[in-house]
Order: structure tokens, then sequence, then C-alpha cells
């Protein structure tokens, strides 16, 4: 079995480790310009990012090449939209003449600082489940059960992920202040390779996904975004080590 993975923060990788398989990041396939799996199971795990997946992931599902007899996909979620983003993920992936056999989602901590405070985030999460949670949809994968998931919505609008997609990557940028020290962390946990350090000082290209693991990283908060539900508060998955993150994304050639 092939578990192919996107984190930032952790919470996708931890999921990923306790399907066990052969771990491989997406954006790591996405540097070495491969695009070609087989094995008897795939299974793509991602975030959503409103209420869609991150660009790099619907680049790559455009893309990729997957020979299996059966497909899973999972995502980790933290209010709603999960459904919305395995639909498109599903449909992308029929259009290519791939079938996809099972779907389902991992309610998780929601790491995006504009709208949520992450010291309530995690107050709120603490008490989930989510190990039985993953081991419930391992046990699914295992036995090769065939299910998609299927619940409301929670707005009607037609394309809701575009609208919100636009309005906050608009609405909301990452700031860069002046004590940077150097450490590029941000450089190299950006699973696009979009920061680079120059005279000492965080610069951003224009392939953002908006992950914001390079805020969440970062040392000295030096990287912020503007208005923050709360400026002070950061998160990565308890479980998770900076450097399995850093393993995951770095685009260093």
């Amino acid at each position: 079995m092939k578990i192919l993975y996107y984190t930032s923060t952790g919470n996708n990788l931890f999921i990923a480790k306790h399907f066990g398989g052969d771990l491989i990041s997406i954006p790591q396939l996405v540097k070495a310009n491969e695009f070609n799996i087989e094995d008897d199971a795939v299974g793509i795990i991602f975030p959503v990012f409103f209420a869609t997946s991150p660009k790099l992931i619907r680049e790559f599902v455009e893309k990729v090449n997957i020979k299996t007899d059966y497909l899973f996909l999972i995502t980790s979620y933290g209010r709603d939209g999960d459904q919305n983003a395995l639909r498109i993920m599903k449909e992308t992936f029929n259009k290519r003449g791939i079938n996809v056999n099972y779907t389902n989602s991992v309610l998780m901590v929601d790491n995006f600082l504009p709208v949520f405070d992450m010291a309530d985030e995690i107050e709120l999460k603490k008490d989930l489940n989510i190990i039985d949670e993953i081991e419930k949809i391992k046990d699914d994968i295992l036995a090769k059960k065939e299910y998609i998931l299927d619940k409301e919505l929670f707005t009607d609008v037609e394309n809701i992920e575009v609208v919100l997609e636009t309005t906050m990557t608009e609405k909301y940028h990452i700031q860069v202040g002046e004590d940077c020290s150097g450490c590029e962390v941000c450089t190299k946990v950006c699973p696009r390779g979009n920061i680079e350090l120059i005279d000492e000082k965080p610069y951003f290209g224009d392939t953002c996904d908006f992950c914001l693991g390079c805020i969440h990283h970062c040392k000295t908060h030096t990287l912020t975004i503007n208005d923050e539900a709360n400026p002070n508060e950061r998160y990565r998955n308890p479980n998770i080590k900076l450097s399995e993150i850093i393993k995951s994304n770095w685009q260093r050639v």
C-alpha cells in the first residue's frame, strides 16, 4: 500500500503514519517529477483548504497516473468543506478514467490563523477521539470497503471553493517582520519551495498554497498574517516533529 500525503503542520502526516504502508510526500514526488504510482492499494491524504484541496494537490491530481485496484482519498478538516474537497478530487480522477473506491474525512485542529484562535481551537478539539476515527477508517481500507462520503455541504453557493479561495487570499497576506534569525525553517517547510532567504530576510514567490506552515513554524514570530485571531499562538501536531515536516516538504535540490 502506498500513501501519498501533503502536510504543513503535521495533521495529515499523523494520519498517514497511522495507516502505515509506504509513505510518500506529494511535494517530493512533484519535485522529482514522479507521476507514475502503482500498487494494490493507493491512498491520498490531504487537508481541506477553502473547501477544496491545496493548489499543489489539485495540480498533482491532474497529472498523476495511478494504477491500483483500490484508490482511497482521506482529508482532514476543521469545520466543514471536507465533502466538497473529496467530491472535487473524485470527479477529477473520474474524468481521467481513474476510479475512486473510498472517501472519508477526519475532524482535527484547523490551522487557519485569520479565522481560528489556535489556543481556543486546540482546547475545543482536545477531547476528540481522533485515533479511534483514524483506526475505523484504516479498518475500512484494509477490508477494501467501497464507500463515498455523502453529507450536506454548509452552503448552496455554487463553486464555493473558488469564492472562498479568491476572497481569502485577496483579504489576507503573509507579513514579514524585522526579527528574522536566519534559521531558514520557513524555506524548509514550504511544500512549494516558494520562500528563499535574501539578506537574512524571507522573500516569497508567487506559488504560495496558503498552507501557513511558514508562519506556524517560525521560531521568532517574524512571519505573521494580517488580522490574526490570536498572533501569539501557533500550531503543530504534537505527535509530529518539525524535522519530519521538513523532510516531507523541503524543495532544495
